[in-house]
């Protein structure tokens, strides 16, 4: 990276951080109307997704008009007062802001899975509560099969997906389960060249938690151009990022089951991302 794209870098990160400061005060208050006034909850609820949607044209803006950064947003057909579920690769942070560029514009707002204990974190917290982000409680006492355990857990998962009932949002799930490096990928011995091995349990567990809404599943391949890394995707380093968006039925997933779902899909995930790389 040149002195100017890790200056633009570090004006991206101050821009992008003071946004998300910003809207704090009106997340605040609308939270307060909400819990003061449970029948202005449908409402509050509109008024904080439209504060999400600010809060992502904004960082669009300034990534783009700004810092440079360059990535194509595929057009979809989703409804914003409607549930989906999102599964995608994941290489760096900057994929939270690629997705939200691409699924928040237009559709509905992104929520995922947080625990408890992230709550009590002041800005993340009131995030949180303010956009009914499901919080999954601590599991409880220690023991029991390995079974028992993962259905304690789907059922956490219900219960906290249970908010989506009321306030529909897009469900993201990052099946890997952390970000992909060539150590991560050797370490797990994954199979494939450019992805770590999907896991099922918790797109299982949304999926179950979701199945009378019968949403679609979104399966999201992110392509970066020359480097994946966060603060080049700040600086406008980055080169231009691909997505590629496939839609499913919840009924095809459920029939193939999650998990040969995910390994399918990986497969020609990971044959894509190849192809690409040996292109450029």
């Amino acid at each position: 990276m040149t002195p100017v794209q890790h200056l633009k870098a570090l004006a991206a990160f101050v821009a992008v951080s003071l946004n998300l400061l910003f809207w704090c005060a009106p997340l605040l208050a609308v939270l307060v109307v909400r819990l003061l006034v449970p029948k202005a909850r449908p409402a509050a609820h509109r008024v904080s997704c439209g504060i999400y949607r600010s809060a992502v044209a904004f960082d669009d803006w300034w990534l783009t008009r700004i810092s440079g950064a360059r990535w194509c947003r595929p057009r979809l057909d989703l409804d914003p007062e409607s549930a989906c579920i999102l599964v995608a690769n994941h290489q760096s942070w900057a994929d939270i802001f690629l997705l939200q560029s691409a699924i928040v514009r237009r559709g509905p707002v992104i929520k995922f899975l947080c625990k408890r204990e992230l709550a009590y974190i002041p800005v993340l917290g009131l995030i949180m509560m303010a956009f009914d982000f499901p919080i999954m409680r601590r599991r409880g006492r220690v023991g029991g099969s390995a079974e028992d355990r993962r259905r304690q857990d789907r059922e956490r998962v219900r219960q906290a997906c249970a908010v989506l009932l009321e306030a529909p949002a897009a469900m993201l799930t990052f099946a890997e389960g952390t970000r992909f490096s060539e150590a991560k990928r050797r370490l797990s011995m994954s199979p494939h060249r450019h992805l770590l091995r999907p896991r099922a349990g918790g797109l299982t567990a949304i999926v179950e938690a979701l199945a009378s809404l019968r949403p679609p599943v979104l399966d999201i391949t992110i392509q970066y151009g020359r480097s994946a890394a966060f603060w080049a995707f700040l600086g406008g380093a980055g080169g231009p990022v691909t997505m590629t968006v496939r839609r499913f039925p919840l009924g095809e997933v459920l029939d193939a089951g999650p998990l040969e779902w995910l390994e399918e899909r990986w497969r020609l995930k990971d044959e894509r991302l190849s192809a690409a790389a040996a292109a450029s």
